[in-house]
């Protein structure tokens, strides 16, 4: 089981990828497929800071927040 620390440090780094690149770049990797509607919620949620991640996860569908789910558990954290 993940440290609360390592759930907030890889759902970070998942938000800082979201704001670092395209979507097009992981939207395969984290969802598991190409979605113009999901891609724009995506590249909105940088621009209004952390606190949108909460806002962008609750308006995913069921099946969107899980596959975000599964990415961040298999997602190995970076040490600094």
């Amino acid at each position: 089981m993940k440290s609360t620390f390592e759930i907030i440090t890889e759902t970070t780094e998942l938000f800082y990828r979201f704001s670092a690149e395209l979507p097009y770049k992981y939207m395969q990797d984290v969802f598991g497929k190409d979605d113009e509607v999901l891609a724009e919620k995506c590249l909105q949620a940088p621009k209004y800071g952390i606190s949108a991640l909460l806002k962008l996860i609750y308006s995913l569908k069921p099946d969107e927040q899980k596959a975000m789910a599964l990415y961040i558990n298999k997602k190995k954290s970076k040490k600094f």
